[in-house]
This record gives structure tokens, C-alpha cells and sequence, in this order.
């Protein structure tokens, strides 16, 4: 069943949605095999459960392998172990990229700085060619800045290394106006005896002032500024290719963290270190190993009904008609948008933009139940849910749905949401489901002897009657898992940060607004998606069930607060619950024995 699903929901909200366990639906299969024999059967009823049009999701999984299984424990947890250590690689990799790339950029921005310098002086000799005084004045103004800022540099680290008699800082005692009066020639000023008139200086002192100024002009002319024009190309292309090195390494990690969390080690989890320990398994001298999938997979069905056909296509409708609020579908329409910057959106996405969605069997499909159920899905799973992703989860069933539907035939689905029709029979469009949650413990026991073999128990496998909203929810419950991997990715290469994992340019934003700008608006989060649940006080229905109570006169027709069946007796337990257990549960009991060598046995 459901993480977060787990009562019957009917019982307590007649109408709103139903969790049916069938008491009948519950069962437990031990089978025993040659090694591959039950793994094959494994992969056999996958696929033939997808064939009957069943849509199917792996939802668990874990590994736990003793080390005496050398083999197997080589290929496994030994693989594990060398992915831990190229993804400590990868990241030192990152580190040693990020740290070059610092320094490289302290050396950009020095020469950028420089050349800053002499695109003043470009600008104010531009500036100063105009016939307009106010640009003339602009020009000299821009040109006096530049040179007098290189002036200093040129004091600073070009003179000062001449020799003690001869640079300006160490003459000061004998001239101490020197360095002011040097910062005031132009390029003009190279006659010695000009100098000293000019200025009002002595002559000897005008000679130095002309050899600084002469060494000045050569060494910004003919040496600082090609050199520096040439450097900063350099560092330039050097910056560019940290850069990208540093995104290519992350995106190069990513997939190696993926391999290593998908690789799912059982004891990494307290539940998972207690089996072995309490188990008839002897870890240290038997060779074994233990995986554990768990299995989810729902089909709708349409109960008979008199005078009633089914219906085989979608329309579109509203997304207020859908369960969405204003606030709702502006943020989700701000996010697509932000989508359309850097992918292209399928047609179900161009259509939520204009404000529609693809109608599903019961509307409002985003009603009470899924959004009583999201904050539980944060919870279970230790992510962020949002409105998006509730959009995600509600897109999903859609596209199950026109993809498996009849208008699909002749290539219709690939042009209404640029994908093909899916292999299996055509879904109903019901807002009823089979539901099957199927755990598959797999135990491979080498003996001492030698021979292998293989062990599966179908521990507890039970199948529900569902309604659309709780299979919604569980779709979210996928979702959330998808999260979980690629929150995991994300953090530990580093693109996001904080309690609520939110990308390090949104984290600089929320800890220094000031500076680095005011952050995007916050995301709704699952207890914001819960509050727009809409309580109706049904006074007529109150009203009914206490005289009910008082004089035992029912009125069961006045129950249903939703779309949904709500007669347990006469509906649900009679042909819903009929008809999920001949889809669902003797489906799956018939395919594992008839795989299993029972006699007699047909599917």
C-alpha cells in the first residue's frame, strides 16, 4: 500500500475517495528455484503486467550481500565502494577547479582593471575631437583620470625599482613636490626648460620630470599596454575554460552519484541493519544475498453500470475546473515559462499556459484528499512538494490515460502530447483502479557444495480499489522519490544549499538581499497546498445522520460529500471490490503459480 495512504478513506468521508483493502486480497507466496529461475519469472510478470495495461513502478529497493559471496559481493557492494571513491575524486576534481578558477579571476580582474585605464584615455581623446565644449570638457576630464591612475601605477611599480638615487619616492627629501608635479604633465611636457617655467620649478628638477615623463609615455605605449592587451586575452581564455571545465565536471559526477545511490545498500538503513543481525543467516561463514523490490501497479476499471457507456477520450477544460486556484496556476504558469528558457515544452505544458488541462474522470481532480495527503508526502519522503509538482503528478495520469486511450490510434497521442501510443490494452476512462502493491524479497543462497539457489517471497502482496485522487497521490509519492535522487545529486555536487535545498544563487539572495538582489518568491509548500482545502459544512447531511442515530432510520443516499461511490455494501464490497480482484489479485496469483509449475493452472 500507499507510504502515506493507509486508511479507508470512504469511512470517514463518504464520496471523497475510496482505499478499499479486499479482506480476500491479501496474500503470500514462498517459491524456491534453481538460480535465475525465479528472477526470470520476476521479469516475465513485469512485462506482462505492462501488457495488460498496467502502469508499473519499482517504488523500493535494496542490497545487502555477505562478503563471503565473493562473486556477487565483488559486482555489488565492492562496485559500490569504487564508485564512493570516484565520486570523492570528482569532487576533489571540482574543488581544484573552483580554486584555479579564483585565482585566474584575480588575475582578470587586475588587467581588467588596467585596461579601464586606458579606455578612459581612448574615450577622453575621442571626446575630445568633438566641436561640442561640454564633450570637450567630459574628454579632458576622462583623459586626465586614466593617465594620472597609470601615473601612480607606473610610480608604484615600475619606478620605485630604478634604484634608490634616481626613483621618485627616494628623491622627495631634496624636491618634495616632485611627485605631485610629475602627476601634472601631460604628455606634452619633454623639455626640461618648458617644464621648469611652466610649472615654476627648478631647472634641475624639470630635467628629472622630463626623463620620468619620457620613460613614462615609452613604458605606457610601447610596453604596459600591449602587454597587458595581450595578458588579459590569455587569462581571459584561461577564466572561459575554468568555467566550463567546472560545469563539466559536475555534469560528468552526476551520473557516478547516481550509480552510487541507485546501488541501494540495505544496512545503510536502521530497518535493513536488523535483518541479518536477527535472521538464521550466518553473515560471516554462509554466502548469501538479499534484495528486496517492492512493486506498484494500478489500472483502472470502469464498474458495470445499466444504461451507462464508458467513455474512450479526454477533453480539455479549465485548470480552475481541475482544482486549481488563481495563485495556483500563476505560480505554475511562472515556472513553465522559466521551463521554455532552456527546454521545449510538450503540448499538455503550451496548454496549462493558456490556462487548460486534459480532463480526467473525476473533477476537480486536485480536491481535498490530494492536498490532505501532500504535507505526508513531504514528511515520509524528507522533500519539498509543490503546486508544480502536484501538476506534475496530476500530467502524468493524464498522459496514461490519452496514451493508452482509443483517439491514441492512427498516432493522434504523439500529436497532442508529442509521445506514442503505449503498448497494452486501452484504458478505461474511469476514475476507479486496481491498485497492486507487490514486495519481492529475493534471497540467492550459495551452499557449500556449490550449487546455488534462489528464494522469493512475495511477503504480504495485496491489491486495493483506489479512486483517482489517492492514485494522484501516489503518482506524487513517485515524484517525491525522484526528488529524493536528485536532491541527493544536486547537494552533494553543490548546486544547492540550505535547509530547503534551494539553488546558491537563490541561497546568496535570502542571506545578503542587499547585495546580491531580492530572492524569487517563495514556493507554495505542502502545508500552503493543504490550506486550500475548501470546508464545506454540510448541515443537511449532519441533520440526517443524528436522526439516524436517535430513531435507526438511515439515509445512505444523503451520505456521499463526493464525486465517488460511497455504498459500502451495495457498490463497492459487491462489484468493485469484485472486479479488483479478478483484474488484480487472481491475476497475479494465477501468473506466479502457472510460472511455478502448478498444474492445471491458466492465466
Amino acid at each position: 500500500m500507499s507510504n502515506v495512504v493507509k486508511e479507508d478513506i470512504f469511512s470517514s468521508d463518504p464520496g471523497m475517495g475510496m482505499n478499499a483493502n479486499n479482506f480476500e486480497g491479501e496474500t503470500t507466496f514462498d517459491l524456491t528455484g534453481p538460480l535465475g529461475s525465479l528472477s526470470g519469472q520476476y521479469y516475465s510478470l513485469m512485462f506482462e503486467m505492462g501488457r495488460r495495461g498496467f502502469a508499473v513502478f519499482k517504488i523500493e529497493e535494496s542490497i545487502d550481500v555477505s562478503p563471503v559471496f565473493k562473486q556477487y559481493y565483488d559486482l555489488t557492494i565492492q562496485q559500490k565502494q569504487a564508485l564512493e571513491a570516484q565520486v570523492k575524486a570528482g569532487l576533489g576534481q571540482i574543488a581544484t577547479a573552483i580554486h584555479d578558477y579564483e585565482l585566474i579571476w584575480h588575475d582578470l580582474r587586475k588587467y581588467k582593471e588596467y585596461l579601464d585605464y586606458f579606455t578612459k584615455i581612448e574615450k577622453g581623446e575621442s571626446m575630445l575631437k568633438s566641436k561640442k565644449k561640454e564633450e570637450k570638457e567630459e574628454g579632458e576630464k576622462s583623459k586626465k583620470e586614466g593617465t594620472q591612475t597609470l601615473r601612480s601605477v607606473f610610480i608604484d611599480q615600475v619606478d620605485a625599482h630604478t634604484g634608490e638615487s634616481i626613483a621618485l619616492r627616494t628623491i622627495t627629501t631634496r624636491w618634495p613636490t616632485i611627485i605631485v608635479d610629475f602627476m601634472r604633465l601631460d604628455e606634452k611636457d619633454l623639455d626640461q626648460k618648458k617644464i621648469a617655467d611652466k610649472y615654476h620649478i627648478s631647472e634641475a628638477e624639470g630635467s628629472i620630470l622630463a626623463t620620468k615623463n619620457k620613460l613614462f609615455i615609452e613604458w605606457k605605449d610601447n610596453l604596459f599596454k600591449p602587454t597587458v592587451k595581450e595578458r588579459y586575452q590569455h587569462v581571459v581564455r584561461l577564466v572561459e575554460a575554468r568555467k566550463t571545465s567546472i560545469q563539466r565536471y559536475t555534469e560528468m559526477l552526476k551520473p557516478v552519484v547516481a550509480r552510487f545511490k541507485i546501488l541501494n545498500d540495505a544496512l545503510e538503513n536502521p530497518g535493513g541493519r536488523v535483518v541479518p543481525w536477527r535472521s538464521f543467516f550466518q553473515p560471516a561463514s554462509q554466502a548469501y544475498s538479499m534484495d528486496r523490490t517492492r512493486i506498484w501497479g494500478f489500472l483502472p476499471f470502469a464498474p458495470a453500470e445499466k444504461y451507462k457507456v464508458t467513455r474512450d477520450y479526454l477533453d480539455e477544460i479549465p485548470a480552475r475546473k481541475a482544482g486549481f486556484s488563481k495563485a495556483e496556476i500563476k505560480e505554475i504558469q511562472e515556472s513553465l515559462k522559466k521551463k521554455s528558457e532552456s527546454a521545449v515544452l510538450n503540448n499538455y505544458e503550451n496548454l496549462f499556459l493558456r490556462g487548460e488541462v486534459g480532463a480526467l474522470p473525476a473533477e476537480p481532480s486536485i480536491d481535498e484528499i490530494v492536498r490532505k495527503y501532500v504535507p505526508q508526502v513531504e514528511k515520509s519522503y524528507g522533500v519539498k512538494i509543490n503546486i508544480t509538482d502536484v501538476f506534475e503528478a496530476r500530467q502524468r495520469l493524464s498522459n496514461l490515460f490519452l496514451r493508452k486511450a482509443m483517439e491514441t490510434i492512427g498516432g493522434r497521442a504523439y500529436r497532442r502530447i508529442g509521445d506514442h501510443v503505449s503498448p497494452g490494452v486501452t484504458w478505461q476512462f474511469s476514475p476507479y483502479f486496481v491498485f497492486l502493491d507487490i514486495p519481492f524479497p529475493r534471497t540467492v543462497i550459495r551452499l557449500p557444495n556449490g550449487s546455488e539457489l534462489e528464494d522469493v517471497m512475495i511477503e504480504n502482496m495485496t491489491v486495493q480499489g483506489r479512486t483517482q485522487n489517492v492514485i494522484i497521490v501516489c503518482l506524487l509519492e513517485v515524484i517525491a522519490r525522484e526528488k529524493q535522487l536528485e536532491n541527493y545529486i544536486q547537494q552533494l555536487v553543490g548546486e544547492v544549499g540550505g535547509s530547503d535545498l534551494v539553488p546558491i544563487e537563490e541561497l546568496v539572495k535570502q542571506q545578503y538581499p542587499e547585495i546580491f538582489g531580492n530572492p524569487a518568491g517563495k514556493l507554495m509548500t505542502g502545508t500552503d497546498i493543504a490550506k486550500g482545502v475548501k470546508k464545506f459544512k454540510w448541515f443537511l447531511g449532519d441533520f440526517m445522520e443524528m436522526i439516524g442515530r436517535r430513531w435507526g432510520v438511515h439515509f445512505d443516499w444523503l451520505r456521499a460529500r463526493g464525486p465517488y461511490e460511497f455504498a459500502m455494501d451495495d457498490r463497492i464490497a459487491e462489484v468493485m471490490q469484485l472486479e479488483s480482484m479478478v483484474q488484480g489479485y487472481w491475476f497475479i496469483v494465477r501468473y506466479l503459480q502457472k510460472g511455478a509449475g502448478v498444474p492445471g493452472i491458466k492465466v
